[in-house]
């Protein structure tokens, strides 16, 4: 079977695309990749998370968008996806020929059950511009406090606040920062705002017999991080980025309508590289480094819990490698 691993690096999505397709001469969707490579026996045994075909979906697009009319990929229709390579070969069809040009979209809501608790024991936990993380309170009321609900309808209800990973990426002193773009799931006030988080909401998926209580907002820390930039070059799995991440805190304050509805438990993640890593979504855009050595005056273009992360790693209220008091 041809291999391409020489262009694609250790990209292992990309691979495995490339080779399925060239193994069925057809369009095929991402789950449809992933099991041909399981069936044949080159699926990687580090990409075992719950949903690789939407990792898998997300790395050809970004792949595609960013290589233009280089790249090898192209879609026949909506989430399915060819090669150019194949195109003049005698068996191909008329139809797995012509470029699918999908409308972009902002990405809709997913549906999953988010965890949350009641605003009023949430401030027990957290309340301000910072508040350090202790394992043990935080055990605490994850028992007695919190429970699962379905994220959109949390997003309606004034009584909880939900619970999502904003993770910081750093390397020696400096910080990753990007700008919102316009297709994602968060509220049309953050757009175009720059952040330094990275993540997600924390849902039922992400507690497991390996991953209970702040194990598993690392695990979701992770995760997230794995799907939104592209780190399949340095580490091979979720364990291998979550071994490099520390739980620091938590921002929970009510100045805006989404801080309103959402706690942010603060990440910092130790990245090996000082390379600026790729994005793995279309909402992440401009990445580049921040040197914390150089304090900002006006941070005005930051989103809301990204200014007040950023005032406290000023003052050193917070430390990427620890909090402080």
């Amino acid at each position: 079977m041809d291999n391409k691993d020489s262009f694609f690096g250790n990209n292992a999505y990309l691979n495995i695309a490339y080779m399925a397709i060239n193994f069925a001469k057809r369009p095929l969707m991402p789950y449809e990749m992933l099991d041909i490579a399981k069936t044949e026996g080159f699926l990687p045994k580090h990409l075992h998370g719950k949903t690789p075909h939407k990792t898998m979906s997300a790395r050809l697009a970004v792949y595609i968008r960013e290589k233009s009319g280089k790249s090898d990929f192209y879609r026949t229709k909506a989430a399915t996806f060819f090669l150019h390579s194949l195109t003049d070969l005698p068996e191909t069809l008329e139809e797995y020929k012509t470029v699918f040009i999908g409308n972009l979209r902002s990405k809709s809501i997913r549906k999953e059950n988010v965890l949350v608790a009641p605003k009023n024991i949430i401030k027990k936990l957290a309340y301000g511009e910072f508040t350090k993380y202790e394992e043990n309170a935080f055990q605490e009321i994850n028992k007695n406090g919190c429970f699962f609900m379905d994220r959109a309808e949390s997003e309606m209800n004034d009584e909880v606040k939900q619970f999502v990973t904003f993770t910081l990426v750093y390397n020696e002193n400096n910080l990753l920062v990007y700008t919102r773009g316009k297709f994602t799931t968060t509220s049309e006030r953050l757009k175009g705002q720059m952040s330094v988080g990275f993540g997600g909401h924390i849902n039922d998926k992400d507690f497991n017999l390996f991953a209970l209580d702040g194990g598993a907002l690392l695990h979701n820390a992770a995760r997230e991080l794995r799907e939104e930039l592209f780190f399949d070059d340095l580490y091979k799995n979720d364990m291998e980025v979550e071994k490099r991440t520390n739980l620091l805190g938590y921002v929970n304050v009510d100045d805006s309508p989404d801080a309103q509805h959402h706690i942010a438990v603060l990440v910092a993640f130790n990245h090996k590289s000082s390379e600026i890593p790729k994005k793995g979504e279309l909402s992440i855009n401009q990445l580049s480094w921040l040197d914390l050595n150089v304090k900002l005056n006006d941070l005005t273009a930051f989103d809301l819990w990204s200014g007040l992360i950023l005032k406290n790693l000023f003052q050193g209220t917070i430390k990427l490698n620890g909090a402080t008091e």
